[in-house]
């Protein structure tokens, strides 16, 4: 015989953006169920997480407002005060002091704000199924239903999609993708540096190319360098040591030596955006929505932003509207995919920019750095944007 469980909200996926999103909503007085096929994150290990997100401001306000910040290791947290982005012998210095910021944003790894997540589940009345699959979905008029592998039933008003760009939920509901290929892959590593970083997050952009070196606490940082698949191949057959010497000659030196900390990984870029973003009773957010190329660092905070436009919108739905209404999500959508659309654009662009081998754009962009660094009013702005 089926458990059949009854809900206001079922989210399917387990990590950041759904593990928020699960919160915000308990927060607000609604019976959440969360599902996923991975177990709970309860511990960190003490090596350096290869996989580290930058929170803007924004982000960084909004996970305190929910109290998840007393369950975050705070002292391997970095804060990044400033970004150098240099392209050919141009460099942009944006500083969070020239537009009055206390900072730009901060670094933290993956695990650190998992296992945080998780535990403030924990401290919240949140139902948790995991280490399930899901294996049906049913839309009434009433509710959506979800059954499981577990024998389990959910009906909830709203399901929320959050389980990545292989979406489940998405694939169920015939939800279409655009898809775009960047032929690049992200190699990811941390490292020692032998001169201090000054919680300064640097960008080295060539064509085709893009190296990052994101501060870490201490003198170590992580790095993120987007480079065509074909050099990918290569570089990942460097050892560890080699590789970092690689990195060093790319960044110039400007760190020092560079000395391994763990594995190295990698992963292809490509960016995929939903041609909806809600149908009846259902929403997708993060990257079940939306993935987009990672040279501005946004991914993450995109997906936050998509679960606190829609908990903003929930405390405005009248008595007689439930989280289902068809006009809350349209709502929602339109919200969303504007802002998703332009950092779309921004970094699509931006690549195809740097992308270029023509000499005319590679002169434009330099004198475009160089004009930048001495508008203090268009840098303000600019700076603002970054960590907003």
């Amino acid at each position: 015989m089926k458990q059949h469980i009854e809900t206001d909200v079922v989210i399917v996926g387990a990590g950041l953006v759904g593990l928020s999103a699960a919160i915000a909503f308990a927060k607000q007085g609604k019976s959440v169920v969360l599902v996923d096929a991975k177990s709970v994150m309860n511990q960190k290990t003490q090596t350096w997480d290869e996989r580290i997100y930058a929170l803007s401001p924004e982000s960084e306000t909004w996970l305190k407002s929910l109290d998840i910040w007393p369950y975050v290791e705070a002292e391997r947290v970095c804060t990044i005060d400033a970004m150098h982005v240099r392209h050919e012998s141009e460099e942009l210095v944006l500083s969070s002091s020239d537009a009055n910021l206390p900072k730009l944003g901060v670094i933290i790894e993956n695990q650190n704000l998992m296992v945080a997540l998780w535990q403030k589940i924990n401290a919240l009345d949140v139902t948790v199924v995991t280490e399930v699959n899901c294996v049906k979905l049913e839309n009434t008029q009433q509710a959506v239903i979800l059954s499981l592998d577990n024998n389990q039933q959910v009906s909830a008003k709203l399901l929320l999609a959050a389980d990545g760009i292989h979406s489940w939920v998405r694939q169920q509901t015939n939800i279409g993708v655009q898809h775009k290929d960047f032929q690049q892959t992200a190699i990811v590593a941390n490292f020692s540096a032998e001169n201090p970083h000054r919680n300064v997050a640097r960008q080295w952009f060539s064509v085709h190319e893009t190296l990052a070196l994101l501060p870490l606490v201490g003198q170590n940082v992580s790095l993120v360098w987007a480079v065509s698949t074909e050099k990918a191949s290569e570089l990942l057959k460097l050892s560890n040591e080699d590789l970092a010497d690689a990195v060093g000659a790319k960044s110039q030196g400007v760190l020092g030596d560079l000395k391994p900390i763990g594995r190295t990984l990698s992963f292809a870029l490509h960016s995929q955006i939903a041609t909806q973003f809600v149908v009846e009773r259902l929403a997708l957010v993060g990257d079940a929505a939306h993935q987009i190329h990672p040279m501005a660092g946004q991914g993450v905070n995109l997906g936050f932003r998509d679960v606190m436009e829609l908990t903003s919108l929930a405390t405005n739905l009248h008595h007689m509207q439930d989280l289902g209404d068809a006009a809350f999500l349209r709502q929602y959508a339109r919200a969303r995919k504007t802002d998703t659309l332009a950092m779309n654009t921004l970094t699509s662009g931006l690549d195809a920019l740097f992308a270029s081998d023509s000499r005319m754009l590679k002169q434009l962009t330099n004198w475009g750095l160089r004009q930048l660094n001495h508008q203090g009013s268009v840098k303000k702005l600019l700076i603002q944007q970054v960590a907003a």
